[in-house]
């Protein structure tokens, strides 16, 4: 995978350097831009990382990383320099599986242990350092960017009885966030960590690079034994006891994002055999994601395809007679 180059502070490092620090910096510069395209500092941590020496790549990305990092705590955006902080462990976490040639589980499952447990720490040192409860400090960040999102609303012209009805229950909302917010954030996770990859790939094949080829994503399938937890955790949610229920709805967010990918194979299998032109294509997509019963219709394929086989994936065997 290694790719051959004339010298390790050559031109092209230079260059490189240049180009990662300006990436970084334009991040931490831009809030708003930043805060869309912030989830892909995985990327370019792949690409500078991934297909060269593992030495060259730290020494690209440490400083490029480091000026971003004090750009962002001069401003005292200190959210945000944890953000990239794990991002950026995160594209190197999943170049290490890619190296190894793990397959895309694996990939995927390490890369968001990673980030999962720095944010946990994080969240621990924050509760050490000014003597609350960890959840106590998920619920004031919860509400407070509920409030962000009001005035967001109000600005855009929202119906005044929507914002009026948040306002009026936004305790009983943030405590439901703060009941299965563990689950979100592992999602969240999740979706960076798979968008990146998607992303790499692309960029990768583009540019004629080895390192990323999980082979047909829209053959993937949810594993069978994962229909067992989603029963165990339906059962909890029934239970009385709270820190049962409170385990089982966080099992139940994320099964169901599992089962939501699963659906998303098989639109992606069905898409690639249809002849629609590919800006519609990103229109369904697009829908399933925006339109909630189009997202449980998808999530409800990715179960229910255990059993219906849709794309006709599991062949009988030669012997059987069915």
């Amino acid at each position: 995978m290694e790719i051959q180059r004339s010298g390790f502070f050559d031109a092209g490092f230079f260059r490189d350097l240049v180009i990662a620090s300006l990436i970084f910096f334009l991040i931490a510069l831009t809030p708003v831009l930043g805060a869309i395209v912030i989830i892909f500092i995985p990327l370019p941590v792949l690409y500078y990382y991934l297909p060269g020496s593992r030495i060259r790549g730290v020494a690209l990305l440490a400083p490029s990383l480091g000026i971003a990092i004090i750009f962002l705590t001069i401003i005292n955006a200190y959210a945000n320099v944890l953000l990239i902080i794990m991002l950026a462990s995160a594209g190197i976490m999943i170049s290490e599986c890619l190296r190894r040639n793990f397959p895309l589980e694996k990939t995927i499952s390490y890369s968001v242990a990673a980030i999962f447990s720095l944010g946990a720490v994080f969240v621990l040192y924050q509760s050490y350092y000014r003597s609350t409860a960890p959840w106590q400090l998920v619920e004031a960040y919860i509400h407070k960017q509920i409030l962000y999102s009001v005035q967001v609303y109000a600005g855009l012209n929202i119906a005044a009885e929507q914002i009026k009805m948040i306002k009026e229950n936004i305790t009983e909302v943030v405590s439901s966030i703060t009941l299965i917010f563990p689950s979100l954030f592992l999602v969240a996770v999740t979706f960076i960590v798979w968008v990146n990859l998607l992303a790499g790939r692309a960029l990768f094949k583009k540019l004629q690079l080895p390192g990323i080829d999980f082979g047909d994503l829209s053959s993937w399938k949810a594993p069978e034994k994962m229909v067992w937890y989603l029963i165990a955790a339906g059962a909890m949610v029934l239970l009385a006891d709270e820190r049962t229920a409170f385990l089982g709805w966080n099992m139940l967010v994320v099964i169901m994002s599992v089962y939501l990918l699963a659906g998303l194979a098989i639109v992606s299998f069905f898409l690639k055999k249809s002849p629609l032109p590919r800006g519609f294509r990103y229109l369904i997509y697009f829908l399933v994601f925006a339109q909630q019963i189009a997202t449980l219709m998808v999530v409800a394929a990715g179960l229910f395809d255990l059993w219906a086989d849709f794309r006709k994936l599991n062949k009988p065997m030669e012997d059987s007679i069915v």
